[in-house]
């Protein structure tokens, strides 16, 4: 029994251990735009013992004898929630509000997605995320660009600052059934996994994709005050379970302290 106790404190360390390490990460990103709150879950582990109607010498007893094993971290996944927007002073900012991602093609040549809309261009002339992810579709920004627009439809018109217009591209959005499948990449992007289903792509505002504006970014969804009373709450976790572990060292100790 006493061994149970000891892995069920070791299995509470190491689980608040994850726990302050994803919600320390959220805190650290309360200001990446796009950002994406991520969530921990847990389950507890087998019980041992007689489970409740186990027959014992031909008696069912009322209630049974089950003792368990401690925690495990069950998934850490994101949470999707739409981030507010803030105006912005980047000439070639965009903020998705609804569903969807931009779609960014790695070094690799892998698709990634984000939600992060912080862009510039490169010697080229495309546009990038801050990493240098190339944003999906082609869009090459014409010299002297002051700024960019996006129509509904997500045709992007480049404008000069003498008022000239000239179309230079069409974006579009990815939206996938269960974005909390999605694995994160860092540099602010996810990849799709199984998990994620695979992504549907089309102009904004066709197949339940959202609108895309120009001029602003979508802030983090962290919610600061949540996640400094889950630090408060995982600290405490950690505390009480090595004080636990001590207990159990101590318990140890003594009983084999009378064997001897």
């Amino acid at each position: 029994m006493l061994y149970s106790a000891i892995s069920s404190s070791s299995t509470g360390i190491q689980a608040a251990s994850s726990f302050l390490d994803v919600t320390s990460n959220n805190v650290a990103n309360s200001s990446t735009p796009g950002y994406k709150t991520a969530q921990i879950t847990f389950q507890d582990l087998l019980y041992t013992g007689a489970p409740a109607g186990a027959t014992t010498q031909g008696v069912t007893p009322p209630g049974g004898i089950q003792i368990g094993n401690g925690v495990v971290v069950d998934s850490i996944t994101g949470r999707f929630t739409q981030g507010g927007l803030e105006q912005s002073t980047g000439r070639f900012d965009l903020a998705i509000t609804g569903e969807g991602f931009f779609s960014v093609t790695l070094p690799n040549g892998t698709t990634a997605y984000t939600r992060a809309g912080d862009f510039n261009i490169d010697n080229a002339g495309k546009l990038v995320t801050p990493e240098g992810y190339l944003l999906a579709g082609g869009i090459l920004i014409p010299p002297q660009t002051s700024s960019i627009s996006v129509a509904s439809d997500g045709t992007v018109t480049a404008l000069d600052s003498n008022g000239g217009a000239q179309v230079v591209g069409q974006l579009t959005l990815t939206r996938f059934v269960n974005p909390g499948g999605l694995s994160r990449f860092g540099d602010n992007v996810f990849t799709a996994t199984p998990a994620s289903g695979t992504g549907v792509t089309d102009a904004p505002n066709a197949n339940g994709l959202g609108t895309v504006s120009t001029g602003s970014l979508e802030l983090s969804n962290v919610d600061v005050t949540s996640e400094l009373v889950n630090l408060v709450i995982a600290q405490q976790a950690f505390q009480f379970n090595t004080q636990s572990l001590q207990i159990e060292n101590q318990v140890l100790q003594a009983t084999t302290d009378l064997i001897r």
